[in-house]
């Protein structure tokens, strides 16, 4: 496991993405996967999903129409959390 559970929840705390999410760590896990793939792909998640990724150092911030990249972390997390 690339990001500990309590990592995790740190990297969630503060905000509200709905019950479902705030109360279950794999669902938070399914979102920064989701928030990744959406940003590497040139889609727009969110100001709260983008700088919690950011913040969590898995993706190089970057301007707007810049592309995207992962970090180290960021693309460990990815292969990680990817169901082949």
């Amino acid at each position: 496991m690339v990001l500990s559970d309590e990592f995790i929840e740190n990297m969630f705390e503060g905000t509200n993405f709905g019950e479902e999410i705030n109360n279950c760590v794999k669902a938070k896990r399914k979102q920064i996967l989701k928030t990744l793939k959406n940003q590497i792909d040139g889609y727009w998640s969110g100001y709260t999903a983008y700088h919690l990724v950011v913040n969590a150092g898995l993706l190089h911030d970057a301007k707007r129409n810049d592309d995207k990249k992962l970090t180290e972390l960021g693309v460990a997390f990815v292969n990680a959390n990817t169901v082949s």
